[in-house]
């Protein structure tokens, strides 16, 4: 029996419940138990209620409009995706420059996703957002004892107020297992503009790890003054030392490392590791090595210019502890690039608002796309899984 005709059934014998006395009442009680499978206490509470039950109970004589129309919520959902998963946040403060270039809705869904909030957004993508979750690996190996004592701790009280302070980490593109060589990526982030360049290299080695930092080092658009890195040994190495502290006259790069089992001080390219490397190349495993050059060509062009130029962030203001809570207030989403204004040379910082005017990121995003389907399904299809890594060495 549906619902309605529950409250239906209900609502007949309060008529009857109200005008009977005690013995009829008795019976219908009886009766209303056994036709519908209520405790006693339930069926006395439902009719001796002041109102009769109604057929449409939790509705109101009028529906309530809805604010966003199904078109709205699908264009979300999709935009979302195009837009590569950006936090709630983020998505609000980038659509004033991504919406205007989007082909895919009319001027009116533009519209009510320009009024809708975050919180709604959040709702609304709630379902979409299942499957993003997984457990990582890791491939950190410690660093030598020598290098441990050389290299000092960061000072984890300096907050940097200028560009150059920048962390670097290492993602391994290992699939489910560490054995074998197999490409990895290295990312370096600005920790006051959030600035961020990936660069993929062959093996974890601290010889391509120091050429892959240097090659980042001429991409960026302001000069490296400090590096912080963890105690892994492709970064905790003599070859690190040697070309970004002694051999560099007029323009010396001070090197500082985490504490050992700390992520969290490294805490600014610890959380770059899934936006901006996980998101495109994913979990699996990359043991071909022309691979190597084809992700470099993604990260080197489409994807610098959509995460610096057009995905906004947020950077932690202040925290503060209140017994066992935390609150935290959160800056406003800017990009990288609207947070060097006035860090950099004027003339440089033209001429990336210049790229970014001219550029459309929707365009941008459908091409490295269509190089990351490339890239994998060529490898993947055309190598047998047991020669991967093996022909193309």
């Amino acid at each position: 029996m549906s619902t309605q005709a529950v409250r239906e059934y209900l609502a007949l014998v309060w008529e009857q419940y109200k005008l009977a006395n005690r013995k009829m009442r008795t019976t219908l009680l009886d009766e209303v138990c056994r036709n519908l499978k209520l405790h006693r206490k339930a069926a006395i509470r439902a009719l001796n209620s002041s109102h009769a039950p109604r057929a449409n109970q939790g509705k109101g004589s009028k529906t309530k409009r809805r604010r966003y129309s199904e078109a709205s919520k699908e264009a979300l959902v999709q935009i979302w995706k195009s837009m590569n998963y950006m936090a709630s946040l983020r998505l609000k403060a980038a659509f004033s420059d991504w919406l205007p270039k989007y082909q895919g809705c009319s001027e009116l869904v533009k519209e009510e996703l320009m009024r809708m909030s975050s919180k709604t957004m959040d709702r609304y993508l709630k379902s979409a957002k299942a499957d993003l979750k997984r457990r990582m690996n890791t491939g950190t190996r410690r660093g030598l004892r020598k290098m441990v004592t050389e290299i000092p701790i960061r000072n984890l009280g300096e907050k940097p107020n200028e560009t150059g302070h920048c962390e670097v980490d290492t993602v391994a593109h290992c699939g489910d297992s560490m054995s074998g060589t197999f490409a990895w990526t290295l990312t370096l982030t600005d920790i006051m503009s959030g600035w961020t360049e990936c660069e993929a290299i062959w093996g974890k080695c601290g010889d391509g790890v120091v050429k892959a930092l240097k090659r980042i080092e001429k991409r960026l658009p302001f000069k490296i003054t400090k590096l912080y890195f963890d105690n892994g040994s492709e970064l905790l190495n003599e070859e690190m030392v040697t070309e970004f502290v002694k051999s560099r006259p007029g323009h010396e790069i001070k090197i500082f490392r985490s504490r050992p089992y700390r992520k969290n001080d490294q805490c600014y390219v610890e959380q770059k590791n899934y936006t901006h490397v996980r998101k495109i190349m994913g979990y699996g495993r990359i043991d071909w090595k022309k691979a190597v050059d084809m992700m470099n060509n993604a990260y080197r062009k489409e994807w610098s210019i959509i995460q610096n130029l057009f995905s906004p962030q947020q950077q932690l203001v202040e925290k503060i502890r209140e017994g066992s809570k935390i609150r935290r207030w959160m800056s406003e989403a800017m990009t990288p690039l609207e947070r060097l204004g006035g860090y950099i040379p004027e003339v440089d910082f033209q001429r990336l608002k210049l790229a970014k005017e001219k550029a459309d990121p929707f365009a941008i995003n459908a091409s490295l796309k269509k190089k990351t389907r490339q890239m994998f399904g060529y490898f993947k299809n055309s190598i047998p899984k047991t020669q991967r890594g093996k022909i193309l060495q």
